[in-house]
């Protein structure tokens, strides 16, 4: 059986075999999926896949029993490649998994400052020895927090000088919100720079919800997608420069009160261990952690030279 596995790059006909594929595992493993087809096809859209060139298939006569969604981002001359690799539970043990890894493995560069990063839910046994074994380590955890009873904060002197809109036509000010952006997650492990093109293309899928001061300027923005059952944040900053003024507080209970969140209607959002004041901040307004995303990483050097050892 193992001469029938091809793993080859995604194409754009597979997205329904990926669909059916994610719904598979995610009967065994909730937080793999399942996502619908527009959703999958809005995601192979966002700038950060880069159209995904570099995402992988294995495909055994004929059936996709495995995918590889990875990308490159640049963080100055450092390469980080983001990796998220999944097979059909009836297709486990058969090494499918290593294929795929060291495919992906083989894109880039030999030569170049590279690291790949992985994330694997903690309760996923599996995944958590398969990801310690081929030399990745442990960096952070990404955490989910949801908020059914928003509490409103204390915003003080400043709440009085600032101005927090739903922004009609988001596309209009994708220049103000990428500088932000930029300015405000170059510290994060995942970061990844957007120029103002790129970021008028996420701005499509979101609503969006700016803070402004008496100068007028943009000082913080929030993204958010309202679901049929839920309110999801997807990315909410502040100009570093006008950071401690309780504005992403301010404008992220504002984000929330507008949706009527509650127990019913439940908003979701995700945040890194190593970022304590935001963690802080969402607990202060009512959000209580649910679950813990580990996030594993190695240079790419470390991950070949595990490979080797596990290959003798």
């Amino acid at each position: 059986m193992a001469d029938a596995l091809v793993i080859r790059p995604l194409r754009e006909t597979d997205a329904e075999a990926v669909v059916a594929l994610l719904a598979e595992a995610a009967a065994v493993e909730p937080r793999l999926g399942p996502i619908t087809l527009p959703q999958w096809q809005r995601f192979t859209k966002l700038p950060q896949n880069n159209a995904c060139r570099d995402f992988r298939v294995a495909e055994q006569d004929g059936e996709l029993v495995g995918i590889a969604e990875s990308s490159m981002r640049l963080q100055g001359t450092r390469g980080l490649r983001f990796l998220k690799i999944v097979v059909a539970p009836r297709a486990r043990r058969r090494r499918i998994g290593l294929r795929l890894f060291d495919d992906v493995l083989a894109i880039d560069d030999p030569e170049g400052d590279i690291s790949v990063m992985t994330l694997v839910n903690p309760e996923w046994h599996a995944g958590m020895a398969f990801a310690s074994v081929l030399g990745f380590a442990h960096t952070e955890s990404e955490i989910s927090m949801k908020c059914t009873e928003p509490m409103q904060p204390a915003l003080g002197h400043a709440a009085d000088h600032t101005a927090i809109e739903r922004v009609a036509d988001a596309t209009a000010h994708a220049a103000a919100v990428a500088r932000i952006h930029n300015l405000a997650y170059a510290g994060n492990a995942s970061f990844r720079p957007y120029s103002p093109a790129e970021m008028a293309l996420v701005l499509d899928d979101y609503e969006l919800w700016t803070v402004s001061e008496q100068d007028g300027e943009i000082s913080g923005f929030c993204l958010a997608e309202p679901e049929q059952e839920s309110l999801w944040i997807e990315s909410i900053a502040v100009d570093p420069a006008r950071q401690a003024r309780g504005l992403g507080k301010a404008l992220l209970f504002h984000v929330i009160d507008a949706h009527a969140v509650s127990a019913n209607y439940p908003c979701w959002l995700n945040a890194s261990s190593g970022n304590p004041p935001a963690l802080a901040m969402y607990r202060h307004l009512g959000f209580k952690p649910q679950h813990e995303t580990c996030r594993f990483s190695a240079t790419r050097g470390e991950l070949i030279t595990a490979r080797g050892r596990r290959s003798d």
